[in-house]
């Protein structure tokens, strides 16, 4: 069988809404890797609130933060740092509009402002996430590689600063990201360092961060979860993350 690079979102993907994971996804996973195939993670997390999940699946490629930093034999393959000129732009902007800032590192987040504000709140609720810590400082001491940004969704017109993007990942807030990067941009980079095509890639995923690599992969796979604007660019669509979506797909494509 022709080996693939299998790649997978964790949140309503690998993991359920209850945020586990499945032993059917587990034992597809063992499978897969029995089969000879190779297997990533692609996420917005960070190392810190990752970790846990690449220890559990025993994967040691990985691309964090939206693609901002992407790890191979968990060693730093790619890595890409705001400069401090634009994040100074941002946080004017913010300050101006009475926005929230959360500022990523690989290691670790912190919020900018000191009152978290009523949509940083709701959307960590939301997902049942504790606060980051507040560091005003946290962006001139360390390098930031992806940030949140908290704001009415016809405010961000205002934040045009060259060097970012922005990813819609939660109804109360995007992610800033490079402009030239996403899980796509250093996936496919890791996959090509690694012998791959972009055919050789199956991808897995559920957000809106996740269409460009699920367009850029030889198979994209949505999960039954997905957001309508996933399904419609998926060549597959499976059952939910909490429904054995990953563990039917793979059968259905005989890859396990």
């Amino acid at each position: 069988m022709h080996k693939k690079f299998i790649v997978f979102d964790i949140d309503g993907t690998l993991l359920t809404t209850e945020m586990k994971i499945l032993d059917s996804t587990k034992q597809a996973l063992i499978s897969l890797k029995e089969k000879g195939h190779d297997i990533g993670i692609a996420t917005g997390r960070d190392y810190t609130t990752a970790k846990s999940i690449v220890d559990e699946l025993e994967i040691d490629t990985y691309v964090l933060c939206n693609g901002s930093v992407g790890y191979v034999g968990h060693e730093i393959a790619h890595e890409e740092i705001f400069s401090k000129e634009s994040i100074a732009k941002l946080i004017e902007i913010a300050t101006e509009n009475n926005d929230q800032i959360v500022f990523q590192t690989v290691n670790g987040l912190k919020r900018h402002f000191e009152q978290p504000g009523e949509s940083l709140i709701k959307a960590y609720e939301g997902l049942g996430w504790s606060l980051p810590d507040y560091d005003g400082m946290f962006w001139s001491q360390n390098p930031i590689i992806q940030a949140m940004l908290f704001c009415k969704p016809e405010d961000l017109q205002i934040y045009t600063i060259n060097e970012f993007r922005y990813v819609s990942w939660h109804k109360f807030g995007v992610d800033v990201i490079p402009r030239e990067g996403s899980k796509a941009t250093t996936v496919l980079k890791i996959a090509k360092e690694n012998g791959f095509k972009p055919e050789d890639i199956v991808f897995f995923g559920d957000g809106m961060n996740d269409i460009e690599l699920i367009e850029s992969s030889g198979i994209g796979v949505a999960m039954g979860n997905a957001e309508t604007k996933v399904k419609e660019k998926a060549n597959l669509i499976t059952d939910s993350c909490d429904e054995h979506g990953i563990y039917n797909a793979l059968k259905s494509l005989l890859l396990i």
